[in-house]
Formats: structure tokens, sequence, C-alpha cells
């Protein structure tokens, strides 16, 4: 089962997300430096994407042998959303391997 973590924004700020695995990546799941993964956010549980980011293994040290990933947000991405609450998930999309790492909810703000 995915952690579930919630968290805000202010729309149209630039922001860089970070996700870690709960546990380290093992033999059995294959490196993540070859993962693709997504930041996957939706208006309502199982409706369709409104905004869909590439996820990337991080650049800080040791990131592949944990499992660090980071997705980079635009102003131009959190300015496309309205003030509101959505869903997202971040998602492991490999073929045969699709797997869905965390999920929750994403408060977008206006200040």
């Amino acid at each position: 089962m995915p952690e579930t973590v919630d968290f805000h924004i202010q729309r149209g700020a630039d922001y860089l997300l970070r996700f870690r695995l709960v546990s380290p990546p093992s033999s059995e799941v294959g490196e993540v430096t070859t993962w693709t993964t997504e930041f996957q956010v939706r208006t309502v549980r199982g409706g369709s994407t409104v905004l869909t980011v590439a996820g990337a293994v991080s650049t800080i040290t040791g990131a592949e042998t944990v499992g660090v990933f980071d997705v980079t947000l635009t102003a131009a991405q959190t300015t496309a959303l309205t003030r509101s609450t959505y869903f997202y998930a971040f998602v492991r999309t490999d073929a045969g391997y699709t797997d869905v790492l965390t999920t929750g909810k994403l408060h977008v703000e206006v200040y």
C-alpha cells in the first residue's frame, strides 16, 4: 500500500518535490536509475489527469541507493491549477512494473 502524504502549494510558484521510498530498493525491483516515474494530478480520484510531470532520480548523494526522486513543478504548471484540492500520485510507469509509490491530496492556495 502506498504511503499517503498531503501538502499545500501556492498557485503560480515554483516547487521541487522530493519523494523517498519507504524502504531502500531491493535487487528484485531493479536499479532505480532505470525507473520511469510521473507525478500525476487529478481533480477527482480515478478521474483524468490534469497535470503530469516526469520525475527523476534526485541528484543528492546516495539517491539511487535509497530511492529518492525529484519532481520540478514550474510556476506555469502551478498557475494552470485553480485554487482547489486535488488528488495526486507519484507513480512508477515502467512496463510490467507500474506501481503507485505515494498518494495524497494537493491543496492549491492563492495568497
